[in-house]
């Protein structure tokens, strides 16, 4: 047999695809000997010599290991209902399957199951819900045990998760009012690795906190052991993308050795230290309305930048802005979360948040007037606060 592990799945949609190369490029990353019809094909471009039905039926033979990425409509080849000439690789492994299960009366050691989304249990046929189901991006820790497995199988030593070492949440209090119940918990959850969404996007009118928001977050970061890398687009900060790679490079180049080294595309040698890192990197990019219609810094941002979260396990983004990028049909979609930030118009948390910031606050009953005043907008409630705290 062949001591390597072959991905069996069905070509539903280009998300699925993704999703698959995704976790196929991971277990690259672990030093897995991967076999994919997909890099099979960029390896050689005119496809095996023999055909893929028969290249389909020795991977499926012939490798040490087999992953099933569950989906229905692999399942529905399992089970030939799938309309006539349509998914014909994934029928023909199901069947190499089918035979392998019958031939060792379910003593199976080879052949496990993956989910890279949610499957409605009754979908699964019963034949394959007696081994376990590992599930890389729906919960923790799945990758790395999935990587131990196909490596003990594989009986290889050397395996490296390319899990990033996320740190415990500690004790912080932000300077923020009327925050605490979803975008904060969204950045302590992002920087702890507990959530799978690891692009937050705040979208928020003028004087909504949007800033401030990140300006936090980062300090939380840094407190936490992050590197972390702020840029602000405001008004040309970055004109275009070799100024923003200079900016990460004085930010965070002490932990990008391939990128501050020689070579003539920065974004390619980013891209690689981003991957190997497994020391967690936060970089934030605020005011993005003020280069979403610059169409090369846009593009790189939205298309390379945003799109390495799904390969490079260490890295975090938070970006906001007036205008953000549109999250439907993009390759990040699965690992993005749009937050929209409006105005904080109860007194309660203001009242709450000046206590904590001024306990000596003398204009405490005026609090419910200014923030009716000023519509809620938490620039302006802060702003004048400040300036009273200062008088006093």
């Amino acid at each position: 047999m062949e001591n390597k592990l072959f991905i069996s799945y069905r070509h539903e949609n280009d998300e699925h695809r993704r999703s698959v190369r995704r976790l196929g490029e991971l277990l690259r990353q672990a030093k897995i000997d991967v076999t994919l019809d997909q890099f099979f094909l960029e390896d050689h471009p005119g496809g095996p010599d023999q055909g893929w039905p028969k290249w389909s039926e020795d991977r499926a033979n012939l490798s040490q290991c087999v992953l099933i990425i569950g989906s229905e409509g692999w399942f529905g080849a399992w089970n030939g209902k799938e309309p006539p000439g349509l998914g014909l690789g994934a029928a023909t492994e199901a069947d190499i399957i089918r035979q392998y299960l019958f031939d060792t009366k379910g003593d199976n050691s080879r052949v496990r199951l993956a989910f890279l989304n949610h499957v409605d249990e009754s979908s699964i046929p019963p034949r394959l819900k007696g081994w376990h189901r590992f599930q890389p991006f729906l919960q923790d820790h799945e990758l790395d045990q999935l990587i131990r497995w196909v490596a003990e199988r594989l009986s290889l030593q050397n395996v490296e998760s390319p899990s990033a070492q996320w740190p415990h949440a500690v004790p912080f209090q932000p300077d923020l009012a009327n925050r605490s119940k979803k975008e904060w918990p969204a950045i302590v959850d992002l920087l702890a690795g507990r959530s799978r969404e690891r692009i937050l996007i705040f979208e928020g009118g003028i004087g909504m906190g949007k800033s401030e928001l990140l300006r936090q977050a980062a300090v939380y970061a840094r407190k936490l052991g992050i590197c972390v890398a702020p840029l602000d687009f405001k008004q040309g900060g970055y004109p275009d993308v070799e100024s923003i790679l200079g900016q990460i490079g004085v930010e965070i180049g002490a932990h990008l050795p391939n990128f501050m080294g020689d070579g003539s595309n920065k974004t390619h040698l980013l891209r690689n230290d981003l991957r190997a890192a497994r020391r967690p990197i936060l970089l934030t990019f605020d005011t993005y309305e003020d280069v979403a219609d610059d169409k090369p810094v846009a593009s790189w941002l939205v298309q390379q930048l945003l799109r390495e979260v799904e390969t490079a396990l260490s890295l975090c983004i938070i970006l906001s802005g007036r205008r953000v990028p549109e999250i439907q049909g993009v390759p990040w979609k699965a690992v993005a979360r749009r937050l929209s930030l409006g105005a904080i118009t109860e007194p309660e948390p203001w009242e709450e948040w000046v206590a904590w910031r001024y306990p000596d606050f003398q204009h405490k009953h005026a609090l419910r007037s200014l923030v009716l005043g000023v519509q809620g907008s938490p620039l302006e409630i802060k702003k004048i606060c400040d300036n009273l705290a200062r008088v006093e």
